[in-house]
């Protein structure tokens, strides 16, 4: 593998939470410009998010540090914020990670977050949150030298997974730690299955140009589908991630709602990180750019 296990875990974990974050600030912005009962049982629903967050970006940190792995290699990240992909990225994941874990405790110190406050981490963490998303992807893409993932294809795909996860994220937690009274907001949650939609459909247009794009970026598609990854890509990321979330949707009727929205979130985030994983694995170096090294 081009990159370990440490740098999957950092773009699921920064997606995830980036994602959850823009999907809560988003509810928030809904609410105050909608100002109906509906928009607010979203917006408390979606506070989650919120909380989440923070912890995610974080775990997604300190991934990142175990990955750099000595000192020289970190202050050169922290220090040099416009040197690379990579430190503009990190420098995104540590601002939103501020902003996201500043609203979380306000919240749980204050009885009420006073709304200019709101609005501005709102607008700040959601810039942050999108930027985060869009970095996850760039952050491969922008290596030429593997043209498995020289696309922007890629970027929109993890844009996509990141907002879908986030969703999870949500909708996971609120069906998990709401007291039984309440009832968990199934706009989330139908949210969340038309996100599932549109990254099946970014996934299938990314893997369609990339097996016409080189024969290396063919030959990684080949071990995705029909390869050593195959079982993986096909069970976890297709079957878990994809199918199964969308089948509990289709049978909602049949499942108690809270079980049901917690099997298809935890699937959608074990989907999520097999997905990077599948990505990260299949990659390999194009024979000129091996050559020239």
């Amino acid at each position: 593998m081009v990159f370990g296990w440490y740098i999957v875990a950092y773009l699921f974990l920064a997606g995830a939470g980036a994602g959850a974050f823009f999907a809560a600030a988003c509810a928030c912005v809904w609410d105050a410009v909608r100002r109906s009962d509906a928009s607010e049982k979203l917006a408390r629903t979606c506070q989650a998010g919120f909380y989440a967050a923070p912890c995610l970006m974080a775990l997604a940190g300190m991934f990142l540090l175990l990955d750099l792995g000595n000192v020289e290699r970190v202050w050169l990240v922290a220090f040099t914020p416009f040197q690379s992909v990579l430190s503009v990225g990190a420098w995104l994941v540590a601002l939103l990670t501020a902003v996201s874990g500043a609203l979380a405790v306000w919240a749980l110190v204050a009885s009420e977050v006073p709304r200019p406050a709101l609005w501005t981490c709102c607008l700040l963490g959601g810039a942050c949150a999108l930027g985060v998303m869009g970095y996850t992807g760039l952050l491969l893409s922008d290596m030429v030298s593997i043209d498995f993932w020289h696309t922007p294809w890629l970027i929109t795909l993890f844009v996509a997974s990141s907002l879908s996860c986030g969703a999870a994220t949500i909708v996971g937690l609120d069906a998990a730690l709401s007291p039984p009274s309440c009832e968990v907001s199934r706009v989330a949650w139908g949210a969340g299955a038309v996100l599932g939609c549109i990254e099946a459909a970014v996934l299938v247009a990314f893997l369609a140009v990339q097996s016409g794009y080189t024969q290396t970026a063919r030959a990684s598609c080949e071990v995705l589908l029909a390869g050593s990854l195959a079982p993986t890509f096909w069970v976890g990321v297709c079957g878990v991630g994809l199918a199964v979330p969308l089948a509990v949707h289709a049978a909602v009727r049949l499942l108690p709602a809270r079980a049901a929205m917690m099997t298809s979130s935890l699937g959608v985030l074990a989907g999520g990180l097999l997905l990077r994983y599948c990505i990260v694995a299949a990659a390999s170096f194009t024979p000129l750019a091996l050559g020239a090294i």
